[in-house]
């Protein structure tokens, strides 16, 4: 029998059985059929074994055997390669952006905006505060706009024109402060936006309130944002009133109805162990986590969003 035969009796195909050689029609490796010969095993044994195969297909495979050796030597031995699959384009590397990190917001921040934002970009940081974000980012490789409540600027009424702005980044009180020491690692809600009902454009309380600055600064940033703009956000869940309160999949749901495409998310872990104030039991997992999410301006749904050039 001639190799070409043989190839119609048996083959390798890197999607079946990783490319072991087999029966044609089956997942039966040939190499089943040599076992069971030289264990003593008669061709009925097999095909009872294996009735997926015909009768023809294994005499075929045996009087090749016999008549040419190395032909079968060579379908035992040397499946064919699966080929591997090559990028024309691109550069190996290691230096991934991950969906996780275990370090401070100063080193996670600039590899979104690597990931994200086209340097010489105009970035408006409206809650700047002292700048945590930007320490590391090399002084010109973006033009940013620094604003802040406590300069005076309100992330609810920006001082910028319609559609200005390549890319906005809020960070916001995102806890309010039940009492006590509860919340000390961030800026208290109430001491920046009195968020209890006593004015300030404010008007829920408690979560509901950090939900609605949230909100309104959301429907802020689409307005000086251009079309296909970048919106950072940070946020971190909470538990309030003992009800556990998703924060990261409220604003999500909120900013997708304002017109805001969810295209990523990162999780920050803390390094350190949280502070705990003293709980008589604990009904809820302590967050020690939280979240920068990033969303874009589109004006259509049909639109994908294309990494920066």
């Amino acid at each position: 029998m001639k190799t070409d035969e043989l190839r119609g009796v048996v083959h390798s195909d890197p999607q079946v059985m990783g490319g072991t050689p087999v029966f044609v029609g089956t997942r039966v490796p040939l190499e089943n059929l040599i076992d069971y010969l030289e264990g003593g095993e008669s061709v009925d044994d097999f095909l009872e074994a294996f009735p997926t195969v015909k009768r023809e297909q294994v005499i075929a495979a045996m009087n090749d055997q016999q008549e040419e050796s190395d032909s079968l030597a060579t379908f035992r031995t040397k499946p064919k390669p699966q080929e591997k699959r090559k990028v024309k384009n691109g550069k190996p590397s290691n230096e991934l952006v991950l969906s996780a990190y275990i370090e401070g917001n100063d080193s996670v921040f600039p590899r979104i905006l690597g990931l994200y934002v086209k340097p010489g970009s105009v970035i408006a940081d409206v809650t700047y505060g002292k700048g945590v974000f930007w320490r590391t980012i090399p002084d010109g490789e973006y033009q940013i706009r620094a604003t802040d409540l406590q300069n005076g600027v309100d992330c609810r009424d920006l001082p910028y024109k319609n559609g200005e702005l390549d890319c906005v980044v809020f960070d916001p009180p995102y806890m309010h402060t039940p009492g006590g020491s509860a919340h000390t690692v961030h800026n208290q809600f109430e001491d920046h936006y009195r968020n209890n009902g006593t004015g300030n454009r404010t008007n829920s309380k408690y979560h509901e309130a950090v939900l609605e600055l949230y909100i309104d600064g959301g429907k802020e940033a689409h307005r000086v944002l251009r079309n296909r703009g970048v919106f950072i956000v940070k946020c971190q869940d909470e538990v309030c009133a003992n009800r556990q309160r998703f924060t990261h999949v409220e604003i999500m749901a909120a900013y997708e109805k304002i017109g805001f495409v969810p295209e990523d998310l990162f999780v920050i872990v803390r390094n350190n162990r949280p502070g705990v104030s003293r709980v008589v039991q604990q009904v809820h997992a302590r967050k020690n986590h939280s979240y920068f999410l990033v969303f874009w301006k589109s004006d259509s749904e049909k639109e994908r969003w294309q990494p920066p050039q």
